[in-house]
Protein backbone atom coordinates (compact mmCIF):
# COMPACT_ATOMS: atom_id res chain seq x y z
CA UNK A 1 0.00 0.00 0.00
CA UNK A 2 1.35 3.43 -0.93
CA UNK A 3 1.92 6.03 1.78
CA UNK A 4 0.72 9.62 1.72
CA UNK A 5 2.12 12.22 4.12
CA UNK A 6 -0.57 14.71 5.13
CA UNK A 7 1.34 17.80 6.27
CA UNK A 8 -0.34 20.47 8.38
CA UNK A 9 0.60 24.07 9.16
CA UNK A 10 2.83 24.87 12.12
CA UNK A 11 0.09 26.48 14.23
CA UNK A 12 -2.23 23.85 15.72
CA UNK A 13 -1.80 20.15 16.55
CA UNK A 14 -3.54 17.26 14.84
CA UNK A 15 -5.98 15.84 15.98
CA UNK A 16 -7.52 19.32 16.39
CA UNK A 17 -7.56 19.48 20.20
CA UNK A 18 -6.96 23.26 19.94
CA UNK A 19 -9.42 23.80 17.08
CA UNK A 20 -8.78 24.51 13.43
CA UNK A 21 -10.79 23.49 10.34
CA UNK A 22 -7.68 22.62 8.30
CA UNK A 23 -6.45 20.34 11.08
CA UNK A 24 -9.88 18.73 11.28
CA UNK A 25 -9.88 18.08 7.53
CA UNK A 26 -6.46 16.39 7.70
CA UNK A 27 -7.41 14.22 10.67
CA UNK A 28 -10.78 13.09 9.31
CA UNK A 29 -9.53 12.52 5.77
CA UNK A 30 -6.70 10.32 7.05
CA UNK A 31 -9.12 8.22 9.11
CA UNK A 32 -11.24 7.47 6.02
CA UNK A 33 -8.54 6.63 3.48
CA UNK A 34 -8.68 2.96 2.42
CA UNK A 35 -6.23 2.65 -0.48
CA UNK A 36 -3.38 4.74 0.95
CA UNK A 37 -1.57 4.48 4.27
CA UNK A 38 -1.74 7.91 5.90
CA UNK A 39 0.90 9.51 8.07
CA UNK A 40 0.12 12.93 9.51
CA UNK A 41 2.90 15.46 10.14
CA UNK A 42 2.11 18.52 12.25
CA UNK A 43 3.35 20.61 15.18
CA UNK A 44 3.97 19.22 18.65
CA UNK A 45 1.72 19.89 21.63
CA UNK A 46 2.31 19.28 25.36
CA UNK A 47 -0.73 17.00 25.52
CA UNK A 48 0.35 14.79 22.61
CA UNK A 49 3.37 12.48 22.10
CA UNK A 50 5.82 13.19 19.31
CA UNK A 51 4.88 9.88 17.66
CA UNK A 52 1.79 7.71 18.00
CA UNK A 53 -0.67 5.59 16.05
CA UNK A 54 -4.44 5.95 16.30
CA UNK A 55 -6.37 3.37 14.33
CA UNK A 56 -4.87 3.28 10.84
CA UNK A 57 -3.21 6.70 11.14
CA UNK A 58 0.38 7.36 12.16
CA UNK A 59 1.13 10.77 13.67
CA UNK A 60 4.55 12.43 13.70
CA UNK A 61 4.93 15.81 15.39
CA UNK A 62 7.56 18.51 14.97
CA UNK A 63 8.87 20.13 18.14
CA UNK A 64 10.09 23.72 18.12
CA UNK A 65 10.86 25.50 21.38
CA UNK A 66 9.35 28.94 22.00
CA UNK A 67 12.44 30.74 20.66
CA UNK A 68 12.46 28.65 17.50
CA UNK A 69 8.74 29.25 17.02
CA UNK A 70 9.29 33.00 17.28
CA UNK A 71 12.16 32.88 14.79
CA UNK A 72 10.11 30.80 12.37
CA UNK A 73 7.06 33.04 12.54
CA UNK A 74 9.15 36.17 11.99
CA UNK A 75 11.87 34.95 9.61
CA UNK A 76 10.45 31.85 7.94
CA UNK A 77 11.81 32.89 4.54
CA UNK A 78 15.36 32.89 5.97
CA UNK A 79 14.97 30.26 8.70
CA UNK A 80 12.49 27.60 7.55
CA UNK A 81 12.88 25.65 10.80
CA UNK A 82 9.53 23.86 10.70
CA UNK A 83 9.98 23.03 7.01
CA UNK A 84 13.38 21.45 7.64
CA UNK A 85 12.06 19.34 10.55
CA UNK A 86 9.22 18.19 8.31
CA UNK A 87 11.76 17.31 5.62
CA UNK A 88 13.71 15.24 8.16
CA UNK A 89 10.59 13.22 8.96
CA UNK A 90 9.91 12.73 5.25
CA UNK A 91 13.38 11.25 4.80
CA UNK A 92 12.70 8.83 7.66
CA UNK A 93 9.20 7.85 6.56
CA UNK A 94 9.82 7.72 2.78
CA UNK A 95 6.21 8.42 1.70
CA UNK A 96 5.11 8.09 -1.92
CA UNK A 97 3.50 11.53 -2.12
CA UNK A 98 3.18 14.70 -0.05
CA UNK A 99 -0.13 16.47 0.62
CA UNK A 100 0.64 19.93 2.03
CA UNK A 101 -2.19 21.98 3.55
CA UNK A 102 -2.50 25.78 3.56
CA UNK A 103 1.23 26.49 3.41
CA UNK A 104 2.42 27.43 -0.12
CA UNK A 105 5.97 28.27 1.02
CA UNK A 106 6.26 24.88 2.72
CA UNK A 107 5.04 23.17 -0.47
CA UNK A 108 7.59 25.15 -2.49
CA UNK A 109 10.43 24.15 -0.17
CA UNK A 110 9.45 20.49 -0.12
CA UNK A 111 9.19 20.35 -3.91
CA UNK A 112 12.63 21.95 -4.13
CA UNK A 113 14.16 19.50 -1.66
CA UNK A 114 12.29 16.41 -2.96
CA UNK A 115 11.91 17.05 -6.71
CA UNK A 116 11.03 13.45 -7.50
CA UNK A 117 8.22 13.21 -4.95
CA UNK A 118 4.72 14.28 -6.06
CA UNK A 119 3.62 17.30 -4.00
CA UNK A 120 0.03 18.49 -3.68
CA UNK A 121 -0.76 21.96 -2.30
CA UNK A 122 -4.24 22.14 -0.76
CA UNK A 123 -5.60 25.60 0.09
CA UNK A 124 -8.46 25.94 2.58
CA UNK A 125 -8.65 29.72 2.21
CA UNK A 126 -7.39 32.47 -0.07
CA UNK A 127 -4.10 34.36 -0.33
CA UNK A 128 -5.29 37.44 1.57
CA UNK A 129 -6.27 35.37 4.64
CA UNK A 130 -2.77 33.92 4.98
CA UNK A 131 -0.42 35.72 7.36
CA UNK A 132 1.84 38.17 5.59
CA UNK A 133 4.92 35.97 6.26
CA UNK A 134 3.11 32.88 4.95
CA UNK A 135 2.57 34.37 1.49
CA UNK A 136 4.94 33.88 -1.44
CA UNK A 137 5.96 37.00 -3.33
CA UNK A 138 3.38 37.88 -6.00
CA UNK A 139 3.55 35.72 -9.15
CA UNK A 140 5.90 33.19 -7.53
CA UNK A 141 5.53 29.89 -9.41
CA UNK A 142 4.97 26.94 -7.06
CA UNK A 143 5.70 23.90 -9.24
CA UNK A 144 3.51 21.41 -7.39
CA UNK A 145 2.04 18.38 -9.11
CA UNK A 146 -1.50 19.38 -8.13
CA UNK A 147 -3.23 22.40 -6.65
CA UNK A 148 -6.35 21.62 -4.60
CA UNK A 149 -8.93 24.10 -3.30
CA UNK A 150 -11.74 23.64 -0.78
CA UNK A 151 -14.25 25.29 -3.13
CA UNK A 152 -14.64 26.54 -6.68
CA UNK A 153 -14.41 30.05 -5.23
CA UNK A 154 -10.92 29.42 -3.81
CA UNK A 155 -9.79 27.73 -7.01
CA UNK A 156 -11.01 30.65 -9.14
CA UNK A 157 -9.25 33.13 -6.83
CA UNK A 158 -5.95 31.27 -6.63
CA UNK A 159 -5.49 29.46 -9.93
CA UNK A 160 -3.35 32.31 -11.27
CA UNK A 161 -1.89 33.29 -7.91
CA UNK A 162 -0.97 30.51 -5.45
CA UNK A 163 -1.75 27.96 -8.16
CA UNK A 164 0.78 29.38 -10.59
CA UNK A 165 3.10 26.58 -11.64
CA UNK A 166 0.78 23.67 -10.74
CA UNK A 167 0.40 20.82 -13.20
CA UNK A 168 -3.24 20.12 -12.38
CA UNK A 169 -6.15 21.66 -10.48
CA UNK A 170 -8.92 20.13 -8.37
CA UNK A 171 -11.73 21.15 -6.03
CA UNK A 172 -11.84 19.03 -2.87
CA UNK A 173 -14.70 19.98 -0.58
CA UNK A 174 -14.68 19.69 3.19
CA UNK A 175 -16.62 16.84 4.74
CA UNK A 176 -18.57 15.74 7.78
CA UNK A 177 -19.34 12.46 9.55
CA UNK A 178 -23.11 11.87 9.14
CA UNK A 179 -23.11 9.25 11.90
CA UNK A 180 -21.44 11.49 14.49
CA UNK A 181 -23.51 14.54 13.45
CA UNK A 182 -26.86 12.78 13.41
CA UNK A 183 -30.04 14.82 12.80
CA UNK A 184 -31.92 16.29 15.75
CA UNK A 185 -35.08 14.29 15.02
CA UNK A 186 -33.17 11.10 15.85
CA UNK A 187 -31.84 12.55 19.14
CA UNK A 188 -34.88 13.81 21.06
CA UNK A 189 -33.63 12.89 24.53
CA UNK A 190 -30.16 14.27 23.88
CA UNK A 191 -31.64 17.49 22.49
CA UNK A 192 -33.73 17.97 25.62
CA UNK A 193 -30.69 17.33 27.85
CA UNK A 194 -28.44 19.77 25.96
CA UNK A 195 -31.05 22.51 26.02
CA UNK A 196 -31.76 21.96 29.70
CA UNK A 197 -28.04 22.26 30.41
CA UNK A 198 -28.18 25.82 29.03
CA UNK A 199 -31.46 26.74 30.69
CA UNK A 200 -33.50 26.31 27.52
CA UNK A 201 -36.75 24.46 26.96
CA UNK A 202 -38.91 24.84 23.87
CA UNK A 203 -38.17 28.47 22.99
CA UNK A 204 -36.89 29.03 19.43
CA UNK A 205 -33.10 29.28 19.30
CA UNK A 206 -30.89 30.92 16.68
CA UNK A 207 -27.45 29.28 16.69
CA UNK A 208 -24.06 30.60 15.58
CA UNK A 209 -20.77 28.66 15.80
CA UNK A 210 -17.36 30.10 15.00
CA UNK A 211 -14.88 32.66 16.22
CA UNK A 212 -16.45 35.63 17.99
CA UNK A 213 -15.07 38.22 15.60
CA UNK A 214 -16.45 41.13 13.66
CA UNK A 215 -15.55 39.44 10.37
CA UNK A 216 -17.78 36.49 11.29
CA UNK A 217 -20.79 38.78 11.46
CA UNK A 218 -21.71 38.31 15.13
CA UNK A 219 -22.31 42.06 15.51
CA UNK A 220 -24.69 41.96 12.55
CA UNK A 221 -26.44 38.93 14.04
CA UNK A 222 -26.95 40.63 17.38
CA UNK A 223 -28.37 43.70 15.62
CA UNK A 224 -30.74 41.45 13.67
CA UNK A 225 -31.83 39.71 16.88
CA UNK A 226 -32.94 43.06 18.32
CA UNK A 227 -35.50 43.14 15.50
CA UNK A 228 -36.39 39.48 16.04
CA UNK A 229 -37.03 40.08 19.75
CA UNK A 230 -39.53 42.80 18.87
CA UNK A 231 -41.67 40.12 17.19
CA UNK A 232 -40.59 36.99 19.10
CA UNK A 233 -39.39 38.08 22.55
CA UNK A 234 -39.10 34.46 23.70
CA UNK A 235 -36.42 33.67 21.07
CA UNK A 236 -32.86 33.00 22.23
CA UNK A 237 -29.48 33.46 20.59
CA UNK A 238 -26.69 30.93 21.24
CA UNK A 239 -23.17 31.98 20.25
CA UNK A 240 -20.73 29.07 20.28
CA UNK A 241 -17.00 29.77 20.11
CA UNK A 242 -14.10 31.76 21.47
CA UNK A 243 -12.06 34.56 20.00
CA UNK A 244 -9.06 32.39 19.02
CA UNK A 245 -7.84 28.83 18.56
CA UNK A 246 -4.68 27.34 20.01
CA UNK A 247 -3.03 26.58 23.32
CA UNK A 248 -3.46 29.40 25.80
CA UNK A 249 -5.48 31.45 23.30
CA UNK A 250 -9.07 30.20 23.53
CA UNK A 251 -9.92 32.59 26.39
CA UNK A 252 -8.10 35.57 24.90
CA UNK A 253 -10.11 38.78 25.06
CA UNK A 254 -9.94 41.07 22.08
CA UNK A 255 -11.09 44.71 22.03
CA UNK A 256 -13.97 43.68 19.78
CA UNK A 257 -15.06 40.92 22.16
CA UNK A 258 -15.02 43.20 25.19
CA UNK A 259 -17.24 45.71 23.42
CA UNK A 260 -19.45 42.96 22.01
CA UNK A 261 -19.93 41.39 25.44
CA UNK A 262 -21.13 44.75 26.75
CA UNK A 263 -23.66 44.90 23.92
CA UNK A 264 -24.80 41.38 24.79
CA UNK A 265 -25.33 42.44 28.42
CA UNK A 266 -27.69 45.18 27.21
CA UNK A 267 -29.63 42.93 24.83
CA UNK A 268 -33.39 42.78 25.43
CA UNK A 269 -33.49 39.02 24.84
CA UNK A 270 -31.68 35.87 25.96
CA UNK A 271 -28.10 35.45 24.69
CA UNK A 272 -25.92 32.46 25.54
CA UNK A 273 -22.13 32.73 25.15
CA UNK A 274 -20.67 29.24 25.47
CA UNK A 275 -17.00 30.06 24.86
CA UNK A 276 -14.73 27.67 22.98
CA UNK A 277 -16.18 24.19 22.50
CA UNK A 278 -13.85 21.31 21.49
CA UNK A 279 -14.76 19.72 18.21
CA UNK A 280 -15.61 16.36 19.76
CA UNK A 281 -18.41 18.12 21.67
CA UNK A 282 -19.82 20.03 18.71
CA UNK A 283 -22.25 17.33 17.55
CA UNK A 284 -24.19 17.81 20.80
CA UNK A 285 -23.88 21.59 20.67
CA UNK A 286 -25.73 21.87 17.35
CA UNK A 287 -28.78 20.44 19.14
CA UNK A 288 -29.20 23.82 20.85
CA UNK A 289 -30.46 25.44 17.66
CA UNK A 290 -33.59 25.55 15.54
CA UNK A 291 -31.90 27.69 12.88
CA UNK A 292 -28.18 28.02 12.11
CA UNK A 293 -26.89 31.42 11.00
CA UNK A 294 -23.47 32.12 9.45
CA UNK A 295 -23.45 35.84 8.57
CA UNK A 296 -19.79 36.01 7.55
CA UNK A 297 -18.64 39.44 6.41
CA UNK A 298 -15.71 38.18 4.38
CA UNK A 299 -15.30 35.67 1.58
CA UNK A 300 -14.48 32.28 3.11
CA UNK A 301 -13.48 29.09 1.36
CA UNK A 302 -16.07 26.69 2.79
CA UNK A 303 -16.97 26.92 6.49
CA UNK A 304 -17.02 23.47 8.07
CA UNK A 305 -19.73 24.55 10.51
CA UNK A 306 -22.25 24.82 7.67
CA UNK A 307 -21.75 21.16 6.79
CA UNK A 308 -21.98 20.06 10.42
CA UNK A 309 -25.11 22.10 11.13
CA UNK A 310 -26.76 20.79 7.98
CA UNK A 311 -25.87 17.21 8.93
CA UNK A 312 -27.69 17.82 12.22
CA UNK A 313 -30.79 18.82 10.28
CA UNK A 314 -30.69 22.58 10.86
CA UNK A 315 -31.85 25.00 8.15
CA UNK A 316 -29.10 27.45 7.23
CA UNK A 317 -29.00 31.21 6.76
CA UNK A 318 -25.76 32.62 5.36
CA UNK A 319 -24.26 35.41 3.32
CA UNK A 320 -23.74 35.01 -0.41
CA UNK A 321 -19.94 35.32 -0.15
CA UNK A 322 -16.97 33.17 -1.14
CA UNK A 323 -17.62 29.43 -1.27
CA UNK A 324 -20.70 29.60 0.97
CA UNK A 325 -23.25 29.34 -1.90
CA UNK A 326 -21.59 26.07 -2.92
CA UNK A 327 -22.96 24.43 0.24
CA UNK A 328 -25.91 26.68 1.17
CA UNK A 329 -28.37 26.24 -1.68
CA UNK A 330 -31.18 28.76 -1.49
CA UNK A 331 -34.55 27.07 -1.12
CA UNK A 332 -32.97 23.63 -0.80
CA UNK A 333 -31.17 23.54 2.54
CA UNK A 334 -31.34 27.18 3.61
CA UNK A 335 -31.61 30.83 2.73
CA UNK A 336 -28.97 33.23 1.37
CA UNK A 337 -28.76 36.93 2.15
CA UNK A 338 -28.80 39.31 -0.80
CA UNK A 339 -27.13 42.02 1.31
CA UNK A 340 -24.36 40.63 3.54
CA UNK A 341 -24.50 43.47 6.08
CA UNK A 342 -28.22 44.26 6.33
CA UNK A 343 -29.62 43.38 9.80
CA UNK A 344 -33.18 43.97 8.56
CA UNK A 345 -32.92 41.31 5.88
CA UNK A 346 -31.23 38.89 8.26
CA UNK A 347 -33.99 39.43 10.85
CA UNK A 348 -36.67 38.85 8.20
CA UNK A 349 -35.12 35.52 7.17
CA UNK A 350 -34.67 34.39 10.78
CA UNK A 351 -38.33 35.21 11.53
CA UNK A 352 -39.48 33.47 8.34
CA UNK A 353 -37.91 30.23 9.55
CA UNK A 354 -38.75 30.48 13.25
CA UNK A 355 -42.41 31.11 12.38
CA UNK A 356 -42.61 28.15 10.00
CA UNK A 357 -41.49 24.85 11.61
CA UNK A 358 -42.57 22.88 8.53
CA UNK A 359 -40.24 24.96 6.33
CA UNK A 360 -37.42 24.45 8.84
CA UNK A 361 -38.00 20.70 8.78
CA UNK A 362 -38.15 20.64 4.97
CA UNK A 363 -34.92 22.61 4.53
CA UNK A 364 -33.21 20.67 7.30
CA UNK A 365 -34.27 17.34 5.83
CA UNK A 366 -33.03 18.17 2.35
CA UNK A 367 -29.82 19.49 3.85
CA UNK A 368 -29.26 16.24 5.69
CA UNK A 369 -29.86 14.31 2.47
CA UNK A 370 -27.35 16.49 0.61
CA UNK A 371 -24.73 15.79 3.29
CA UNK A 372 -25.24 12.04 3.01
CA UNK A 373 -25.03 12.11 -0.78
CA UNK A 374 -22.21 14.58 -1.33
CA UNK A 375 -20.28 15.63 1.77
CA UNK A 376 -19.65 12.54 3.90
CA UNK A 377 -16.01 11.91 4.78
CA UNK A 378 -16.26 8.53 3.06
CA UNK A 379 -17.25 10.26 -0.18
CA UNK A 380 -14.55 12.94 0.19
CA UNK A 381 -11.88 10.31 0.90
CA UNK A 382 -12.82 8.38 -2.24
CA UNK A 383 -12.50 11.55 -4.31
CA UNK A 384 -9.18 12.36 -2.68
CA UNK A 385 -7.79 8.91 -3.41
CA UNK A 386 -8.83 9.30 -7.04
CA UNK A 387 -6.78 12.52 -7.15
CA UNK A 388 -3.79 10.74 -5.61
CA UNK A 389 -4.10 8.05 -8.30
CA UNK A 390 -4.20 10.63 -11.10
CA UNK A 391 -1.23 12.54 -9.73
CA UNK A 392 0.88 9.41 -9.34
CA UNK A 393 -0.08 8.12 -12.79
CA UNK A 394 0.73 11.45 -14.39
CA UNK A 395 4.02 11.74 -12.49
CA UNK A 396 5.15 8.25 -13.37
CA UNK A 397 3.86 8.42 -16.93
CA UNK A 398 4.78 12.04 -17.62
CA UNK A 399 1.33 12.87 -19.00
CA UNK A 400 -0.13 16.37 -19.19
CA UNK A 401 -2.09 18.01 -16.39
CA UNK A 402 -5.78 18.87 -16.62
Amino acid sequence: MLTVALIGPELFPIPPIRGGATELFIDRLAAHLTRYRPVIIGPADPELPLAETRGQVDYRRVYLNSWQQWLYRRYRHLLPLYDRRVAGLIRQLAPDLLHVHNRPLLALNLKTWFPRLPVLLHMHNIYSILGKRERPAPHTPIPVDAFLACSNFVLDQERQRLGTGARAYYVMYNGVDPAAFAPWWERAEETHAVRKQHGLDKEPVVLFAGKIRESKGVGLLLAAMHRVWEKLPQAALALVGGTEFGRGRIHRETPFFREFREEVARAPGRVILTGFVPHDSMARTYLLGDVFVAPSQKAEGMPMVLLEASACGLPLIATRLGGIPEVVRAGTNGLLLDSPNDPEELAEKILALLRDPSLCRSLGGRGRQLIEERFSWQHIAQEQEAVYNEVLTRTLGGGPGI
